[in-house]
Formats: structure tokens, C-alpha cells, sequence
């Protein structure tokens, strides 16, 4: 069954080969197996994805390859999100042809302290360029990394612009009240919680779901928070979330998926994110250790 807009999607990391090429057959194979163990669909290119340190060409070739490798496009939400504006269109394009009608984009994110109408204006000219009533909008919302927000008036002013088109927006600020005010203020509005500990409460309160990055290693847990609409007894998902703190998340994050599949290739990162080497891994948790293994 394709995703349908409610549930728990993995932020997808990405794997390289020895080339610091992405591993799309390596990508299309943990892919299938996070579908089967219970999540709704998976995001690409998002930050867990190291979206940004990827060309156009490189995205878009790695979906295809996706694509040929037996994910279905219904299970996809592409990252489009990019510093030019060009490249967001390009991407957004892309992803349509492919027959993925939903993309994650961020708001233009090199320049700081535009305004809420240059917020509006960059969106507006993606899905205005894309020129399908059919395209999925789901904005990213991740100012501690973009330094731009998606605030409550551009996210009205885009709603009232494009309508269905501007399906969710994903929450990454970490901070449920802020996702507990989005649900209020937006009624419709689908919202995706990326903070893995609020996960229940936030679908309780009525959240679409979520998109985060631990569900690469504990899909099962993150289903069955989604599920139970509580947070408060799934120990594992705050062990990681604990041993996460303080520590550079897709390189830690990376090390775990080697350890779940006995394949140290998947620590493999894109500069300027730096490899955790043996010595830093051998150090976590035995506890989490363990839970990489399950």
C-alpha cells in the first residue's frame, strides 16, 4: 500500500560506496526492509539523508534507481528542498515525472532574516514552475539548521495560495509545543513531528505522523509509538535519543546502521560531517549496541 499521508516515514540516511558515490542498490535494499518492518514510507534527501551535499543529477539519479529497484513511487517523499531555487524546481520536476507526487521542501535557507513574503514567494515560485495540481508540498520546518523559519504567516498565506497543494509540514524544531501549536493554528494541515520522544503525544493531539531518523534502526519502536499514541514507555527510542546528545547525529546515526547490518561502509559520510571512527563507536552504550542488533 502506497503512503497516504498518515503514519511514520524513516528520514532516510544515505549510503556510499568506496567512491563517495551514493550506494542506491544498498539504499533501495534498507529501504525495503524499514517498509517491511511496519513503517508507511520513507523521505529522501532530507538532512538525515545529507540531501544537501548532493548535486541535482545525484538525486535525481539515485530516486530513479530507487525506483527501478522496486520501491514504489507511492512510498517516497523526495527531498527537494535547495539554496537555488532552480535546483528546488528542477527537483520537484524530477520527482513528478518519476511519479512522485510528494516532495519536502525547505525554505530558501542561505540568506538570513528574509522576510515571511520572500518565505511565500520562494515556494510559491516552485510549485508555480511545477504546474501540477496534483504535487504534495510538505514544508520543512528545521530553523536550527536553515536559519529560516516557516512561520504562521507564511504558512496561511501559502495555504490560502495553493490549497491542497500545501499538504504538511515537517516540524524538526524539536519542540512539541511548537508542533501542538501548529496543529491548532492550521486545522487540515498535516504535521509531521521529528523529535522521536513526541512522537505519541503528538499524534494523540492530532499530528499526521512523523519523519525522523532513528526509525533507520528502531522501526519498530517508532511504529508502535505512532501506534499507541504515547511516549512514555518506549525506553529504547530515549536511550538513543540520550546518547544522540552532544554528538554530530548522521555520522552516530550512520555507525548504528553498520552495526545493524555488519557493514562498516555505512558510516560513510559526505564532508563537511566527519566518519565517527572504530574507537568512537566502541565507546556507546553497550545498551544501544544491543539495540542495534535486534
Amino acid at each position: 500500500m502506497s503512503f497516504e499521508g498518515q503514519g511514520v516515514l524513516a528520514a532516510v540516511t544515505t549510503p556510499l560506496d568506496a567512491a563517495n558515490r551514493a550506494d542506491v542498490a544498498l539504499l533501495a535494499q534498507h529501504s525495503a526492509d524499514l517498509l517491511r518492518r511496519g513503517l508507511h514510507g520513507i523521505t529522501l534527501f532530507g538532512t538525515t539523508g545529507e540531501g544537501q551535499s548532493f548535486t541535482v543529477a545525484e538525486r535525481s539519479a539515485a530516486l530513479e534507481g530507487l525506483l527501478g529497484r522496486g520501491i514504489s513511487s507511492g512510498d517516497l517523499v523526495v527531498g527537494a528542498g535547495a539554496a537555488a531555487l532552480g535546483d528546488a524546481i528542477s527537483l520537484t520536476w524530477h520527482a513528478l515525472a518519476q511519479g512522485c507526487r510528494r516532495v519536502l521542501l525547505l525554505p530558501p535557507f542561505y540568506f538570513k532574516d528574509v522576510s515571511s513574503a520572500g518565505v511565500v514567494e520562494s515556494i510559491g515560485q516552485v510549485i508555480d514552475a511545477a504546474g501540477d495540481p496534483g504535487l504534495r508540498v510538505i514544508l520543512y520546518h528545521i530553523p536550527q539548521v536553515s536559519g529560516v523559519s516557516f512561520d504562521d504567516q507564511a504558512i496561511a498565506t501559502l495555504r490560502q495560495r495553493y490549497g491542497n497543494v500545501i499538504d504538511g509540514i515537517k516540524d524538526s524544531s524539536g519542540n512539541l509545543d511548537h508542533s501542538l501549536a501548529l496543529i491548532r493554528n492550521h486545522p487540515g494541515l498535516k504535521v509531521y513531528v521529528g523529535a522521536e520522544d513526541t512522537i505519541g503525544r503528538a499524534r494523540a493531539a492530532g499530528a499526521a505522523g512523523s519523519i525522523c531518523g532513528l526509525a533507520n534502526i528502531a522501526p519498530e519502536q517508532v511504529r508502535a509509538s505512532y501506534d499507541s499514541e504515547q511516549d512514555t514507555d518506549f525506553g529504547v527510542l530515549k536511550d538513543l535519543l540520550r546518547a544522540v546528545a552532544g554528538q554530530p547525529f548522521v555520522p552516530l546515526l550512520k555507525a548504528w546502521v553498520a552495526a545493524c547490518q555488519g557493514n562498516d561502509g555505512w558510516r560513510r559520510v559526505r564532508a563537511p560531517l566527519m566518519a565517527i571512527d572504530a574507537d568512537v563507536k566502541a565507546a556507546l552504550p553497550r545498551a544501544l549496541l544491543a539495540r542495534t542488533t535486534v
